[in-house]
């Protein structure tokens, strides 16, 4: 544990209060879970023991795991029109022996299918794309519940879920890109240009994050994001103009479904730059009004670059 080491337990107390109220003062506080409805106890007589049986018995536990698997705070569509059932899908998936890495796979598979759909450059294999990636969009959340349901939580999971999010992506603009081609409509211009746009705002999330976590004490940014929540509309406002992968890909699932590749990728590069001058103009209020990075972020940073063996190599060559 940081900080030094414990002193005795005070006399008063359960053990394991005791224990926690050490650990915070010596440096290193245990986590404390939300609990919401459930029930955790230590009781010390059997009249106490009787009520929290009692309580206990009263949570409807599978209710709770159910709940539990969606996230929290997520966008509008994976939370309004994807959430509602695919939890379900994920019990079915975990009752029958799946585990979220081949969910994951599940949905790779579907969304290159969907690619090659559109690649087609007809009508039925473009609303089949359209369609398909949607299902695969489902098959993407469903994979996390799994995961929360389950317990089945790997860094190896999180890994794939994230790569092969981008696969998926790249993919369908290079399947939209080969269906305009099939009419003598040269778009990879605009695919290149969306998986160029669509890279530097995932790098950029994950080194801001890493460099700046969330403020405990707040700030000006989160003073304003306060005051914002109160007002109920705003909240998935905000959450839908960042353009998260349930909104993108809904937008793309729609656009290349009724119209042609050409509006699809124009349309989805307007919105996704309007998304991160939005999302940069938030990080900068954040970064003017922050005291520093956190510990370990140059560390941090160096990994999420990859240099490579080759870059690695030219940085040692003296100029």
């Amino acid at each position: 544990a940081a900080g030094g080491p414990l002193a005795a337990p005070p006399e008063a107390g359960p053990t394991v209060d005791r224990l926690a109220t050490l650990l915070a003062e010596a440096g290193a506080p245990p986590h404390r879970p939300e609990l919401g409805t459930l029930v955790a106890e230590v009781p010390l007589d059997e009249a106490a023991r009787a009520e929290a049986a009692e309580r206990v018995a009263a949570v409807d536990e599978e209710a709770v795991r159910l709940r539990s698997a969606v996230k929290s705070r997520d966008g509008f569509t994976t939370t309004h029109l994807v959430s509602p059932y695919s939890r379900y899908l994920a019990r079915w998936c975990a009752r029958r022996g799946y585990t979220p890495n081949q969910v994951t796979t599940a949905s790779l598979l579907t969304a290159l299918v969907a690619a090659g759909c559109a690649a087609t450059g007809e009508r039925w294999g473009f609303v089949t794309a359209g369609v398909l990636l949607l299902a695969s969009f489902v098959l993407d959340c469903a994979d996390g519940q799994l995961a929360r349901y389950a317990l089945r939580y790997s860094t190896l999971g999180a890994w794939l879920d994230a790569t092969f999010d981008r696969a998926k992506e790249y993919a369908f603009y290079a399947g939209l890109a080969l269906g305009a081609a099939r009419s003598d409509d040269d778009v990879w211009a605009l695919a290149l240009g969306a998986m160029i746009l669509g890279t530097c705002r995932h790098i950029v999330d994950f080194a801001f994050n890493e460099a700046h976590p969330p403020s405990p004490s707040g700030g000006a940014a989160n003073a304003l994001s306060g005051r914002l929540d109160r007002i109920g509309w705003t909240v998935w406002a905000r959450r839908m103009i960042v353009l998260p992968i349930g909104e993108r890909w809904l937008l793309i699932a729609v656009l290349t479904a009724l119209t042609t590749p050409r509006t699809t990728l124009v349309v989805l590069l307007v919105a996704a730059g309007f998304a991160g001058c939005y999302t940069t103009a938030g990080r900068l209020l954040r970064s003017l009004r922050s005291r520093g990075t956190a510990p370990g972020a140059p560390e941090a940073l160096a990994g999420l670059a990859d240099s490579g063996p080759l870059a690695l190599a030219a940085a040692r060559v003296p100029l």
